[in-house]
């Protein structure tokens, strides 16, 4: 059974698959990673993790979309072309896909929810490929 999480900002309900696990793909085929959620969510980021932390990475964005779809974001040279983001902040559902695996990609992947409401709020989940 997934993980279901509940956050109090926005009253936000993730629900996530993979709680930590470790996703296969084969070298040169594509994975999807699919999240649901409902609430306030204003943007949704999918990302590298940063080693030790719940964080992305600085200049580790992949893909981000908010209300409106995806955002631009400066995407690391070696996923240029290779990363796509489908659904938006207030679909309830996203899925982003990694293409042309490469051995290199096998690392912590992030993805993180944020909402506004007082404060800025964020909540992230990692999974390993």
């Amino acid at each position: 059974m997934a993980p279901v999480f509940y956050f109090s900002a926005g009253q936000i309900k993730f629900t996530s698959k993979y709680d930590g696990k470790t996703v296969t793909g084969l070298v040169g085929s594509s994975v999807n990673f699919t999240w649901s959620f409902s609430g306030d969510v204003d943007s949704v980021v999918w990302g590298l993790k940063k080693d030790g932390l719940d964080v992305i990475k600085n200049g580790g964005e992949l893909v981000s979309l908010d209300k409106n779809g995806q955002v631009s974001v400066p995407v690391p040279s070696a996923y240029m072309g290779r990363v796509i983001g489908g659904g938006d902040a207030s679909s309830g559902q996203v899925t982003f896909t990694l293409s042309s695996i490469r051995m290199g990609d096998k690392r912590f992947y992030g993805f993180k929810i944020l909402t506004v409401a007082v404060v800025l709020y964020s909540e992230m989940e990692q999974i390993y490929l």
